[in-house]
């Protein structure tokens, strides 16, 4: 487990997304409705947290999806892009799979996360 503090993490993430000082992040800014982080972005940005703050986000015991407290077919940042009118709703209807669930993960929750992964010990990969 790490301290990092939640001033800390806001300045991790004005400085990834480049918000400026004066727009307020909370604890209940949410990284892709209020900062525009998705897809591939928010993917890095969890990434990067993983390095800036030394945590292991998705251990082999918790994995991302119980760190961060994803129920089932529930996602962080959606996909990038247009989608053709509904065309991967349709491919997924076609083939049974439950439609998936996008949660706007905020930087309060990314806090937490941070707070509660194990820390990375010098010689772990990242």
């Amino acid at each position: 487990m790490t301290s990092s503090s939640f001033e800390e993490v806001v300045a991790f993430v004005r400085e990834f997304t480049g918000v400026r000082s004066h727009q307020a992040i909370t604890g209940e800014t949410r990284l892709e409705a209020d900062l525009g982080v998705t897809g591939d972005d928010g993917k890095d940005l969890l990434c990067a947290a993983v390095e800036r703050f030394r945590v292991d986000l998705a251990s082999p015991e918790n994995g991302i999806a119980q760190t961060l407290q994803l129920g089932p077919d529930e996602y962080f940042f959606g996909p990038e892009g247009f989608d053709l009118p509904g065309i991967s709703v349709l491919v997924r209807w076609l083939r049974g799979e439950p439609r998936p669930v996008y949660r706007d993960l905020t930087v309060g929750e990314l806090h937490e996360a941070i707070l509660k992964a194990p820390s990375l010990t010098s010689g772990s990969a990242v």
